[in-house]
C-alpha cells in the first residue's frame, strides 16, 4: 500500500470525529445561547401591564423621546432598559405637622389624587424620574399647605372655613401640573389640634350652636306673639262689627227662628210659647 492510500484511510477515520466535534460545538453554542436568553429574559421580553406605560432608555442613544410604549409585550436589547410607569389615577396619603396663625401646631392627614401626564411621560422621566411623587407632588403640596395653613386660626383650620380646601386644591394644581403630573384633587382627611386647643375650640363651637338655638327659639316666640296680636285684633274688629249690627228687631227675629227650629226638631221636648221683657219667646229654665 502506498503512502497516499494510507493518508486517505487516515482522513476517512478522522472525518467522523471532526463532524461529531462540530456538532458538539454547535450544541454548546445553542445551550449557551439558551442559558443566556433564560438569564436575560426579563431584560429582553418586557411586559407592560394594563394601566401602565413604558419609556425606553437606549444604551447608545439615550432616552427615546418620540415613543411611549403602551400595554402589551415588547422585545428590546438586553443592554437597553425599559422604565414602567403606572399611569392610572392614584391616591396617596401623608401626614404633616404645620403651624397655624399665632404659631399653634396642627396635624393634617392629606390625601393627594394624581396621575402622570401620559403625553409627556418621556419628559417626566428625563426631568424628574420614577420618584416624582416624593420629588414634586408631596413637596409642592406641602409648601402650598404651609402657606395656606399659616393664614388661618386653629378654629378655621379645624372647621375648614373660608374655602380652606378649595384654596389648597387650586394652588396645588397650578404648581404641580407644570412638572408633567396631573393633580386631580387634594383632600384633608383629618385635622388634629393639641388637646387643650381642641377642647377650647369644641367648647366655643358648642356655645355657638346653643346661641343659634336660643335665637331660633326667640324668633319662634316673637312670631307667635305677632300671630296672637293679629288674632286678637281680628277678633276685636269682628266683635265691633257684630255689635254694631245687633239690633232689637234682629234679636227678636233670631229668637223666632230658634223657636221654630226647636219645634220642628224630632227630639222629645217641651216648648212653652210666651214672651219675656224683651219680647223673645219664654224658654223653661230661663231666669227671665
Amino acid at each position: 500500500m502506498t503512502s497516499d492510500d494510507e493518508f486517505d484511510d487516515y482522513e476517512q477515520v478522522l472525518r467522523p470525529d471532526r463532524s461529531r466535534r462540530w456538532q458538539i460545538y454547535l450544541l454548546i453554542i445553542l445551550v449557551a445561547l439558551g442559558v443566556g436568553f433564560a438569564l436575560l429574559w426579563h431584560r429582553i421580553v418586557i411586559t407592560v401591564e394594563s394601566g401602565e406605560a413604558g419609556v425606553l432608555y437606549r444604551w447608545l442613544s439615550g432616552t427615546e423621546m418620540s415613543r411611549i410604549y403602551g400595554e402589551g409585550l415588547h422585545l428590546i436589547f438586553p443592554w437597553d432598559e425599559m422604565y414602567i410607569y403606572n399611569v392610572r389615577l392614584q391616591t396617596k396619603e401623608r401626614g404633616y405637622t404645620m403651624l397655624t396663625q399665632g404659631g399653634l401646631p396642627v396635624d393634617l392627614e392629606i390625601a393627594v389624587r394624581y396621575q402622570p401626564d401620559v403625553r409627556l411621560l418621556p419628559l417626566l422621566h428625563v426631568t424628574v424620574g420614577p420618584e416624582y411623587l416624593d420629588k414634586i407632588v408631596f413637596p409642592e403640596t406641602e409648601a402650598v399647605l404651609r402657606r395656606a395653613v399659616g393664614q388661618y386660626t386653629p378654629e378655621q383650620v379645624y372647621t375648614s372655613k373660608r374655602g380652606f380646601l378649595e384654596s389648597i386644591v387650586v394652588s396645588s394644581l397650578t404648581s404641580v401640573e407644570d412638572r408633567y403630573v396631573i393633580v386631580d384633587d387634594v383632600l384633608v382627611r383629618s385635622v388634629e389640634l393639641p388637646p387643650a386647643v381642641r377642647l377650647a375650640v369644641e367648647r366655643k363651637l358648642t356655645l355657638s350652636e346653643e346661641e343659634k338655638s336660643y335665637e331660633y327659639r326667640l324668633g319662634i316666640e316673637r312670631k307667635e306673639a305677632e300671630r296672637k296680636a293679629i288674632e286678637a285684633e281680628g277678633i276685636s274688629r269682628y266683635q265691633t262689627v257684630i255689635k254694631q249690627s245687633l239690633t232689637e228687631d234682629l234679636l227678636r227675629w233670631q229668637g223666632i227662628q230658634a223657636t221654630r227650629d226647636l219645634a220642628t226638631s224630632p227630639n222629645s221636648k217641651t216648648v212653652v210659647i210666651g214672651s219675656g221683657r224683651d219680647g223673645l219667646p219664654l224658654i223653661l229654665g230661663s231666669d227671665r
